[in-house]
């Protein structure tokens, strides 16, 4: 199953968790074009360039990535037009702030694509989770905040002003959990197995959920949470 786009697509996650960026790389631009009707294809793609042009102060990488997120955010896609390129606008907004953070010696700062005024801003919260998976099945993301509320697509957001994005029911996700103010205490993130359209036997789905702290901030952390359904 070389030519598997999930196959890839998760064997490109695990190795980017392990800090393989450049084989993960170059697995993702294959799936790029095997799946190039899928958004996900190319925001997978993006983030980790993105990743190793950060590790590595990289001007063509953090470039690359910039125009992938502006091409995901404005492309009229025929599938999750609604939310993906959302995610991709925060994202590239998320990597054009860090870029104006750093110091860049003459010529090496890299140059951020022109988007719209309106779009451009940076979406910076205390807490960010994004969960992932890779099959083509309805998985939802629940997130129990501290005071017990909990926090998926039927109660999307929260008294305390938690956000979950719109439920992908036929798709690799992703699915989005923000908090701007975050309350402290311990926060619950569950994976709910809903049901698969495909009409092949599969088997078991890996679901990927990247934690942030201070996203968007100088201060950023993640975590990321793999596990097979």
């Amino acid at each position: 199953k070389i030519e598997d786009a999930a196959l890839l697509r998760v064997f490109a996650w695990r190795l980017q968790q392990a800090g393989e960026l450049d084989r993960a790389i170059v697995l993702l631009r294959r799936v790029a074009k095997l799946r190039a009707e899928e958004p996900q294809s190319f925001r997978d793609l993006a983030l980790a360039l993105a990743e190793r042009g950060q590790a590595a102060r990289s001007r063509a990488d953090l470039e690359e990535a910039l125009n992938l997120y502006q091409q995901v955010a404005c492309t009229p896609w025929n599938r999750h037009a609604d939310s993906i390129p959302i995610f991709a606008l925060e994202e590239f907004n998320a990597l054009a702030a860090w870029i104006d953070r750093q110091s860049w010696p003459e010529g090496a700062r890299p140059a951020v694509p022109e988007l719209a005024r309106k779009f451009r801003r940076n979406l910076d919260t205390d807490i960010r989770i994004v969960m992932s998976w890779d099959a083509a099945t309805d998985i939802d993301l629940h997130v129990v905040e501290p005071g017990g509320e909990e926090a998926f697509y039927g109660h999307n957001r929260t008294a305390r002003g938690g956000l979950v994005s719109r439920d992908i029911t036929d798709g690799y996700g992703p699915e989005e959990y923000l908090i701007r103010a975050a309350p402290a205490g311990t926060y619950a993130i569950q994976a709910k197995y809903y049901g698969s359209r495909q009409q092949t036997v599969v088997g078991a789905a890996t679901v990927t959920a990247t934690v942030f702290t201070d996203w968007g901030r100088a201060g950023e952390q993640r975590q990321t949470l793999a596990l097979r359904l």
